[in-house]
């Protein structure tokens, strides 16, 4: 990889759920490669390959956006056939996370960074290289994310790993 570009995404870490994920990961016993627990994470946005001006200029913007907190219920199961992933996520999104995604959109078409490449759908990734069509139901498990961060992706013969560079707490109303 260039050494002026990196791909990068924005995601709320989920290390506090890694207990009942590898647990749910245990009793799907699923066949595709499983999501290491410290990997666990809910991507923002996915930024991709961006140059040393381009991360500047959003590290500059981020600090400026309201950040707040809020609770998700990850409820249920579900797979990405093509992308052939297993995942865990909501029914309903908070508004609070919803016009986060919007902000952040908009402050990215600012900066000249182009659209999502996808849909904004928050999940957590359970399995890679699997297309199972047909998941149990779940119990729910509350998730309330403390920060967001910029992420580094790097891919390897084992899968992608991904380093977090920056992070900056959300908050409880105002500062």
């Amino acid at each position: 990889m260039n050494r002026e570009t990196s791909r990068l995404f924005l995601a709320f870490p989920a290390e506090e759920l890694a207990p009942p994920l590898s647990r749910l990961q245990d009793r799907l016993a699923l066949t595709g490669r499983r999501i290491p627990p410290t990997q666990f994470h809910m991507t923002l946005r996915f930024l991709g390959p961006l140059t040393r001006v381009q991360t500047g200029s959003l590290l500059k913007q981020l600090p400026q956006m309201k950040l707040p907190a809020f609770e998700l219920e990850l409820d249920r199961l579900g797979c990405f056939p093509r992308a052939r992933v297993v995942w865990i996520g909501p029914s309903r999104l908070p508004s609070a996370l919803t016009a986060l995604s919007e902000e952040l959109d908009a402050r990215c078409a600012s900066l000249k960074l182009g659209p999502p490449h996808r849909a904004f759908r928050p999940h957590i990734t359970l399995f890679r290289h699997d297309n199972t069509p047909t998941l149990p139901p779940i119990a729910p498990l509350v998730y309330r994310p403390s920060r967001l961060c910029l992420y580094s992706s790097t891919l390897s013969e084992q899968g992608p790993n991904y380093q977090i560079l920056q992070s900056w707490p959300l908050t409880d109303g105002e500062e």
